[in-house]
């Protein structure tokens, strides 16, 4: 590998009316020639120039890839809910995707869309990961997430709270925390130690309140243990405590069983620096851990710590043979 070598990276866009753009811009501008990628950036050229130049980082897209994938006016209706604007961030997705899967581009960052504004555009299922999973058959992601403060698998994802109990089952279960598993050793963690939350309170109280977790986590845990090697998961644990315990360093991950239990916690540590991951798929997928944000949209306040450490925990998610010399935080 030359020594020059840049890691390819692609973006999509995001919602036009929302503050994706602006955070890909500004991450680029705070450390792109550190992290030595190459971008390939997957939206409307000038759109992304004319929003450069009121950024004052009109410098910013000079070594960067612009791919047309659709079109919006610019300046946009900052802010607002468009099934046009829908349409535009799932074309950018959409391109995207398919670009990484047709020429080998490992990594794909995608900044945040407006679900509401997709589903107006039509053909959108429940989130990002959902549709980029449709480009990879026979791939079935997992949603995590990564911070400096804590690190969380989801056990099930966007789906009624009322539906939870229903779909859990010990197998996939099983399956997402191997994945996580195997993630964190990737991060260099050699044996991982895993918390698992129970779902009900108090994690059931031996059954008093619940009997998800004799019939489907502990099964789970058993099994995960013979895979893994004896303790490397333990639980499950009462969630209102076990978040505690892993953020003072007790654990290196918890798998959580809803989305809102895990996202509350880590939202409320990292709100501008955790990181939607999608395990599981022949390419490394990051995102921010935040939305359109479409109070702020077109305002320039956006922070864009939550994109820059996508790029950064996903150039630490690749193969070594994948990425650059200097892009993989080993």
């Amino acid at each position: 590998m030359r020594a020059d070598k840049k890691t390819k990276v692609a973006f999509s866009m995001g919602d036009p009316h929302g503050i994706g753009a602006e955070v890909l811009l500004k991450a680029l501008a705070s450390g792109v020639s550190d992290l030595r990628i190459r971008p390939f950036i997957f939206g409307d050229a000038d759109f992304l120039q004319q929003l450069a130049g009121d950024l004052g980082l009109s410098g910013v897209l000079r070594d960067c890839t612009i791919i047309p994938s659709a079109e919006s006016p610019y300046p946009p209706s900052w802010g607002t809910l468009s099934a046009r604007a829908g349409r535009f961030a799932v074309q950018s997705l959409k391109k995207a995707a398919e670009y990484c899967r047709d020429h080998r581009i490992p990594l794909l960052i995608t900044a945040p869309i407006n679900k509401q504004a997709a589903h107006l555009a039509g053909g959108f299922p429940a989130g990002q990961t959902e549709f980029i999973a449709s480009f990879f058959p026979g791939h079935r992601p997992v949603m995590a997430f990564l911070s400096d403060q804590m690190h969380i698998v989801l056990a099930t994802v966007h789906i009624p709270l009322r539906e939870v109990a229903d779909q859990l089952n010990a197998p996939e279960l099983t399956r997402r925390t191997v994945l996580f598993h195997q993630t964190l050793q990737r991060l260099g963690t050699r044996e991982p130690r895993i918390a698992m939350c129970g779902l009900n309170p108090h994690a059931s109280e031996e059954g008093l309140f619940g009997d998800e977790e004799e019939r489907i986590v502990i099964p789970s845990i058993t099994e995960l243990n013979r895979l893994l090697g004896k303790g490397a998961v333990q639980g499950p644990f009462p969630a209102d405590t076990l978040f505690h315990r892993a953020a003072k360093g007790e654990f290196d991950g918890v798998v959580a069983l809803y989305h809102d239990q895990g996202l509350i916690p880590l939202k409320l540590l990292a709100f501008d620096k955790a990181v939607n991951v999608s395990l599981g798929l022949p390419i490394v997928r990051t995102s921010p851990d935040h939305g359109t944000a479409f109070d702020i949209a077109g305002s320039g306040r956006a922070d864009s710590g939550s994109m820059l450490a996508a790029i950064q925990w996903g150039l630490r998610l690749l193969p070594i043979e994948q990425a650059g010399p200097e892009t993989g935080g080993r």
